[in-house]
């Protein structure tokens, strides 16, 4: 069925521009389980998996080739199954293969310089969101931009796309059936594109944030797939002068929108989702902060905001009269590096379907730094440093969900179980480590049932497995037969993980 395609839009000498265009799709509310969000896809050297389709999650080396940089959108359809995800070059299908008709993505100079080579990957950071419709129809929206080499060599986002992925294609591979239609022309903030449902549950609103400016470009998306765009001027002008540092996103109930740049600081809205209009605009400075990248996160309960500011993470109560009193800094980088010599310091953040928040770091380190309840104030939220050990690097990825239970009856997201097995989690230690010919098991209390600990090579393959009783709280085990090398164990219980971490293995 032919879709009509956007005309492009100018807003750079306009102050409020509404328009209307009917595609001759029809919308019908997606149900079921909305878990759009349960499987990541990041980091390159083949790549990590995070499946938070098991708890505690399960964390996978991937076989694929494609890298996950900046750009990246992981899909997965209501049931939590991985259908597609797009690095900003290309749309891959769940086979990791380039899907029909989703080459070449984002077409322009950016392109051209970013999606070549071995490290293809697109440089918008959370630059694309994708959006469930009816009938296994989706929607993705993503910024595109152009390299300008006078008078020097910079990045302009300067066009909003949207394209259409039907997956009843292909055997349910999917296959891009409308690419690149321009909604947008104007100078774009890199990091900001975010969603959030309308207040009726069916629409959403997108906002995409100028660039440099106080100027916000929201599109709503009908539930009959019509489009809205409407601009709004809110806030100090005179504090947008960052670009691509920071973060914005909606609080998962939706009343709230947040975005952090170090340069200009902590800028707090509250948002209408039946109108759409951004209010009562606070500013909060970090003082004594030098951070120039950094990212943001708010709790599934929708009241604690987290800044992660390059060297130093912070929490504040957004239902404080006086926000910026109830700063408490949960960290700061202690000097961790991983793999040696690069720094795990702190950027963008994303609240997980198990209602934690994971970080990455500012490079390409093998480690995210995970809140593990976030819901509690203070040091009770218990941020972790590299908490979570990855398989690969991960270089600046995250993918960019919103809320897609909002609205639905569900919960944002649903906690990992508490118990003795997820509690020990980081207390399990295996040393001597570099090791040579045999290592120790030792946990931190006897474990109520049995568990197994088993060591892996880089794509995954288990090499050893030894079994732990129940009651017992140390094991040698001998490593027979493992040649030289960096390897990666982990201990579970019950299947669920206990520990996991890293091994090398010298002479």
């Amino acid at each position: 069925m032919a879709v009509t395609p956007f005309p492009h839009i100018s807003f750079a000498t306009m102050q409020s521009i509404k328009f209307i265009l009917f595609f001759s799709f029809f919308y019908t509310v997606v149900s079921n389980a909305q878990k759009h969000d349960y499987i990541w896809e990041l980091g390159h050297d083949g790549g990590t998996v995070m499946n938070f389709n098991y708890t505690p999650i399960l964390i996978e080396l991937a076989n694929r080739n494609s890298v996950m940089h900046l750009t990246n959108v992981s899909m997965s359809n209501s049931s939590g199954n991985l259908i597609f995800y797009t690095n900003g070059c290309n749309i891959f299908n769940k086979e990791d293969d380039i899907m029909e008709g989703g080459d070449d993505i984002n077409p322009g100079s950016l392109h051209d310089n970013n999606c070549t080579g071995s490290f293809n990957s697109y440089t918008a950071s959370r630059g694309a969101i994708a959006l469930p419709r009816n009938n296994d129809m989706y929607y993705l929206f993503h910024k595109g931009g152009k390299v300008v080499f006078e008078p020097q060599i910079d990045v302009y986002l300067d066009r909003l796309y949207y394209t259409i992925i039907d997956m009843n294609a292909n055997s349910g591979l999917g296959k891009v059936i409308q690419k690149n239609e321009l909604i947008i022309e104007d100078t774009l903030q890199s990091v900001d594109l975010c969603a959030v449902k309308h207040n009726n549950n069916t629409d959403w609103w997108i906002i995409a944030p100028k660039r440099t400016s106080n100027n916000y470009f929201k599109v709503r998306f009908f539930q009959d797939n019509t489009i809205m765009i409407e601009e709004q001027t809110i806030g100090d002008s005179s504090l947008y002068i960052g670009d691509g540092g920071g973060q914005a996103l909606f609080s998962p109930d939706g009343t709230k929108y947040v975005r952090y740049n170090p340069v200009d600081e902590i800028q707090i809205f509250d948002f209408d989702r039946t109108t759409g209009e951004l209010s009562n605009y606070q500013k909060i400075t970090i003082p004594g902060d030098t951070a120039f990248v950094g990212g943001a996160a708010i709790s599934a309960n929708s009241r604690y905001l987290y800044i992660s500011s390059q060297i130093k993470f912070y929490q504040y109560d957004l239902q404080a009269s006086d926000i910026a009193a109830t700063q408490v800094v949960l960290g700061e980088y202690d000097g961790y590096q991983s793999p040696f010599p690069i720094a795990t310091t702190f950027y963008h953040c994303q609240l997980a379907p198990d209602c934690k928040i994971y970080c990455n770091c500012y490079n390409g380190c093998d480690v995210l730094h995970v809140v593990n309840y976030p819901d509690e104030p203070g040091l009770a939220c218990d941020f972790v440093q590299h908490g979570v050990q990855l398989p690969t690097s991960n270089a600046l990825s995250l993918p960019n969900f919103p809320n897609y239970r909002l609205g639905t009856g569900q919960p944002p997201c649903v906690p990992s179980a508490s118990g003795e097995v997820e509690q020990a989690q980081q207390e399990v230690k295996v040393y001597p480590n570099p090791a040579s010919g045999q290592v120790t098991v030792s946990l931190p209390a006897p474990l109520p049932l049995v568990a197994t600990w088993s060591l892996h090579d880089a794509l995954g393959r288990e090499l050893s497995r030894t079994v732990l009783s129940a009651g017992q709280q140390e094991v040698a085990v001998r490593l027979v037969g493992v040649v030289p090398g960096l390897y990666f164990w982990q201990l579970q219980s019950e299947g669920k993980l206990a520990g996991s971490g890293k091994l090398v293995v010298m002479r």
